[in-house]
């Protein structure tokens, strides 16, 4: 039985591929989404090669059995565990919201596609402004409200900014928030909205 330490080499055709991976040469094993709203979101776990390739390991969509094949392999093997679609703990971004807006408009989408490969997503990219809001338990109109009120501070922190580059930059950031959004409702349980703190 062949052993494969890269997902270069592996055929997409295996029925099981676990016991085909040569497991001295993985990173991890992780959980990818693929899809969005309209088509409909599909889960696989993948297993994360040390040079740098991925492979799915199953392909039946579902986010509770992704979530349970890579606990199970990581338990196995002793390997890391990587779950984007879960929410990000608070404090976890790496950068605060005017450093990533300024990023966004260094170069829109050729910025946002050579900084976020696969299958490491950029912690902030866009999650600034849903992570917490979903752990909070904010309601979609909420989550709207948010969206403006970014873009009019946007406006006014970055309104000597060239007029084109500031509005791609803002589409590129209000597009990946709004798709994060959707992600974390598709994956995840939504928490209980907080109560509101008597003043």
């Amino acid at each position: 039985m062949p052993k494969y330490s890269s997902a270069k080499d592996m055929p997409d055709n295996l029925k099981n591929p676990t016991a085909f991976i040569a497991w001295e040469h993985v990173r991890g094993v992780f959980v990818q989404e693929l899809g969005d709203d309209k088509e409909g979101w599909v889960f696989w776990p993948c297993v994360h090669f040390q040079d740098d390739t991925w492979h799915p390991l199953a392909k039946d969509g579902d986010i509770t059995k992704a979530r349970q094949i890579c606990a199970s392999l990581s338990a196995i093997h002793d390997k890391p565990i990587q779950d984007w679609t879960r929410p990000a703990p608070p404090g976890l971004t790496l950068a605060s919201t005017r450093e990533q807006i300024s990023n966004y408009l260094k170069g829109t989408k050729e910025w946002l596609e050579t900084t976020h490969p696969e299958p490491s997503p950029l912690w902030g990219a866009g999650w600034e402004y849903t992570d917490h809001l979903f752990l909070d338990g904010f309601t979609h109109f909420e989550f709207e409200e948010e969206m403006q009120a970014m873009h009019k501070t946007a406006l006014e922190v970055f309104g000597g900014m060239e007029p084109s580059k500031l509005k791609a930059g803002l589409a590129i950031v209000k597009e990946q928030a709004t798709h994060r959004w959707s992600l974390l409702h598709a994956a995840n349980i939504k928490p209980d909205p907080k109560p509101e703190e008597v003043a």
